[in-house]
């Protein structure tokens, strides 16, 4: 096993050509560099990624700067901002992520299934030589151009074949095929398998993987769900044929970061989704008058149609240019878009000194803050407290600017 840390760059690694080429579809910010005078040996750096990745016969462990520990603790915060003390996880200095996160999603799952396999209403269309549910007339006629058997029926069948049950299974197939995984973990996951073993088998696309609806129906399964999702949008599925993204589970600690803090934010401040959205959830905003170039901005707090704060969230400073600035660009662009006095861009510790403010010619104040990622959860909620705080204050100072 290759065993990376994000953004440090790894000695020499001989590769394949196709291993190469598959390393760089699935980690496309990293850089994969040629070592000198060489055919077949390369350094990596794998910037952002962290987690596993398998290519050829080449498997890719990458470890994250700030530890498994914190960076599970923004995953799972994020997921359940509520509920993330209930998955503690003796950590030793030789885990995983990817271990972690199948020993806690084994967890959730067998409290899900503790009772029974949830079973809902699944409707079916069949042709059977008995009445059941109701007839399909137009397909009937079609088909047998008579009334008469068999019939073209609807009827809604009681199963455990429902989506629920096919998400978790999903994700369960997923991790199964993670090499590396502790025996005692594959065998929880293989007995979870045998459980659902009447539910069928199914491919999500991680762009496009439903959420049931919590109801008081299956709202023990919320825990697990959550954790199903994070597993199955994993980025390493939407690969073509021809790299093994099914035995790849890889995060990119810039997404967990931003979500994290919008999360965490968002819950100091006691607001609702509406009025502190996600990025792609914001009411439009947009930076000229006809409305072509439309922003959305990592924070934002609505009252409304009007927008009251904006900021960005940074887990890297911009590698281009003259680092801080374009950064500070767009959050100037937010600002001026929403017509108000203030942005914040918020920035990992590791990646600006204290607190900053600039006063711009254009009577627009920029803040800079930077979040201690080093501490314990409690010490980071601490400082998120902290951030929200000095946001609460620049929502209310905020003026209105003329257009």
């Amino acid at each position: 096993m290759i065993e990376l840390t994000e953004h440090e760059p790894s000695g020499s690694i001989r590769l394949s050509v196709e291993e190469r080429d598959s390393i760089m579809r699935l980690m496309p910010r990293a850089t994969v560099t040629p070592v000198a005078n060489e055919s077949d040996l390369y350094s990596i750096n794998p910037k952002n990624y962290v987690g596993l990745i398998t290519t050829g016969s080449q498997t890719i462990q990458i470890k994250p700067k700030i530890g498994i520990e914190r960076t599970f603790f923004l995953l799972s915060y994020a997921l359940n901002p509520k509920q993330w003390r209930n998955d503690p996880v003796a950590i030793k200095d030789d885990t995983t992520l990817n271990e972690v996160l199948a020993v806690v999603f084994c967890r959730r799952a067998r409290q899900a299934l503790r009772r029974h396999v949830l079973h809902g209403y699944v409707e079916t269309d069949d042709s059977m030589h008995g009445l059941r549910g109701r007839v399909r007339f137009a397909d009937q006629l079609r088909r047998h151009h008579r009334m008469t058997v068999p019939l073209e029926v609807t009827y809604d069948e009681h199963t455990v074949d429902i989506l629920e049950n096919q998400l978790l299974l999903a994700a369960l197939d997923k991790l199964r095929r993670l090499q590396h995984l502790p025996s005692q973990t594959q065998q929880e996951l293989a007995r979870l398998r045998h459980t659902l073993h009447d539910v069928t088998l199914k491919q999500f696309h991680p762009r496009a993987v439903p959420r049931p609806s919590i109801t008081r129906l299956n709202q023990h399964y919320e825990a697990a769900l959550k954790f199903a999702d994070l597993i199955l949008r994993n980025r390493t599925l939407e690969l073509d044929t021809g790299v093994s993204s099914g035995d790849s589970l890889l995060f990119d600690m810039a997404d967990v970061f931003e979500t994290f803090v919008h999360v965490a934010l968002r819950e100091a401040l006691d607001l609702e989704q509406q009025t502190f959205p996600t990025a792609s959830d914001i009411p439009a905003l947009h930076l000229d008058r006809s409305g072509a170039v439309r922003l959305r901005p990592d924070i934002s707090w609505w009252d409304g149609s009007e927008c009251l704060l904006v900021g960005d969230i940074k887990y890297k400073r911009d590698e281009q240019g003259d680092g801080l600035q374009p950064d500070l660009y767009q959050v100037l662009a937010y600002a001026h878009a929403a017509q108000i006095s203030n942005g914040t861009l918020i920035y990992a510790k590791s990646e600006v000194e204290e607190t900053a403010r600039h006063e711009t010619i254009g009577g627009i104040d920029l803040y800079v803050e930077a979040l201690h990622l080093d501490g314990s959860p409690a010490a980071i909620l601490d400082e998120i407290a902290k951030i929200a705080s000095k946001l609460s204050e620049r929502r209310a100072a905020g003026r209105s600017r003329a257009a």
